[in-house]
């Protein structure tokens, strides 16, 4: 075959490379674009983000079609190979040096699909922090805690937690209330004050199953757990329907069995302190006779 011949026949197959490249990166960015701005939507953040995703794509294309073209240039394999070989070298550096914000990412796409929480539910942290999902995108997850401050967590640390989701499913939570009585109290009149004070209340939930209601459970637990040096300790569920709900109900029974208790007469525990005098012989004698002297 002549060499011009030869030389057109490489260079049409070398455009054609080209154009396929060129086709293949207009595909695979509209394809990541349209993948992107779904995704963006749900996960509340803005398609521009993931840019660099599309960019890289491109990247990868052309270098491909880069290494093929240069394998088929007489005396250029060598260079193929050397640069298919560098953009290995180079992706593995990469992926080293960016492995925590590929770990937020992986992290962020498991969040999205497995959903632990949504935007606007309340969460806690064993670490201590709670409040409200304000963002989840695939990096970082955003909660607004109780004093309106803004806790910027990476996506990692949300996935190696544990979460306490007090919106996930059922929202009802119970109230471990404790109180301490006297000695000297009628513990079962105590109770029962305590169990009407709570079924009446408007936020109280009933969380007892079919087969606990008959087995003759208790609507209100109410049990003794202490005894201590002044005092009877009862402890208190009560179940409350909502978790927003929750810490007002249990302000509501305690100011609630206060007056219930002052009414019945129910004495609520306080520290009584008894002092003994043990009299020595010589000074009761000398009280009695009034001549002990106090210096």
């Amino acid at each position: 075959m002549p060499p011009a011949l030869m030389d057109m026949k490489q260079m049409l197959l070398i455009a054609g490379i080209l154009i396929l490249a060129i086709i293949l990166s207009h595909f695979a960015r509209r394809a990541i674009g349209r993948y992107w701005l779904h995704s963006s939507r749900r996960m509340n953040v803005h398609p521009s983000n993931y840019r660099i995703f599309k960019n890289g794509a491109s990247v990868i294309i052309f270098t491909l079609a880069l290494v093929v073209v240069l394998h088929l240039l007489p005396g250029l394999e060598k260079v193929g190979t050397t640069l298919l070989a560098s953009a290995g070298i180079i992706s593995v550096i990469i992926g080293l040096a960016a492995q925590q914000t590929f770990g937020n990412l992986i992290s962020g796409v498991f969040i999205y699909i497995y959903k632990p929480f949504k935007v606007g539910e309340y969460v806690e942290l064993n670490n201590g922090k709670s409040g409200v999902v304000e963002d989840i995108n695939l990096r970082f997850t955003i909660i607004r805690n109780e004093q309106n401050r803004r806790m910027i967590i990476p996506n990692t640390l949300v996935s190696n937690v544990v979460i306490i989701n007090s919106d996930l499913k059922s929202t009802r939570v119970c109230n471990f209330i404790t109180l301490s009585v006297d000695y000297e109290t009628d513990i079962d009149k105590a109770m029962k004050e305590i169990e009407k004070i709570v079924v009446v209340h408007e936020d109280f939930a009933d969380n007892r199953t079919q087969a606990m209601k008959e087995e003759g459970i208790s609507i209100v637990p109410v049990r003794v757990t202490s005894l201590e040096n002044f005092s009877v300790t009862l402890s208190v569920e009560a179940w409350c329907r909502a978790d927003e709900a929750s810490y007002p109900m249990k302000c509501d029974i305690l100011l609630a069995v206060k007056n219930s208790f002052d009414r019945a007469g129910i004495r609520m525990a306080s520290p009584v302190r008894k002092i003994l005098f043990e009299e020595k012989e010589g000074v009761a004698d000398s009280v009695k006779a009034g001549t002990l002297k106090v210096k």
